[in-house]
């Protein structure tokens, strides 16, 4: 009888260190994958800053009066082309309407100090065939000044 009770007990702990090995790998698998998004959405969110100090340059280096139109529309790609991001402004705030030659983007201010304020609507999609399949997309709405 001593020699089957031994023989169950070594298995019921086979059993026991067995389970707590899967338990540990799908902690780690989880821990890794984890890692992983959290890199990729830092890395588009710094994207994301690049792409507003662009679109701003670009904003600021454009001759609205020499072309009798501002920018509306803008799009980025990163130099690995895994992120590509679409900026669009929203709205111009001017306070000399002759500066603004933008239409129906143009909303007049009432003070010199905020002449010159863009809204821009900046989303940034990620390349799942580059990211592994994983969807990433970051919208923001920004009120920047060029």
């Amino acid at each position: 009888m001593r020699k089957g009770f031994g023989l169950i007990s070594a298995i019921i702990i086979l059993l026991l260190v067995s389970t707590l090995m899967v338990v540990v790998v799908k902690v780690a698998f989880i821990s890794v994958k984890h890692a992983s998004d959290t890199y990729l959405q830092q890395r588009a969110e710094l994207f994301m800053q690049s792409v507003t100090e662009n679109a701003l340059l670009a904003i600021e280096g454009y001759n609205r009066k020499e072309n009798n139109n501002c920018l509306t529309k803008m799009h980025f790609v990163d130099e690995n082309k895994k992120f590509e991001a679409n900026v669009t402004v929203l709205r111009y705030y001017c306070y000399d309407m002759s500066d603004c030659p933008c239409g129906s983007l143009t909303k007049k201010i009432k003070t010199d100090k905020s002449h010159g304020y863009v809204l821009l609507k900046i989303v940034v999609e990620g390349n799942e065939t580059l990211l592994g399949g994983k969807k990433i997309r970051l919208s923001q709405v920004s009120l920047q000044r060029p």
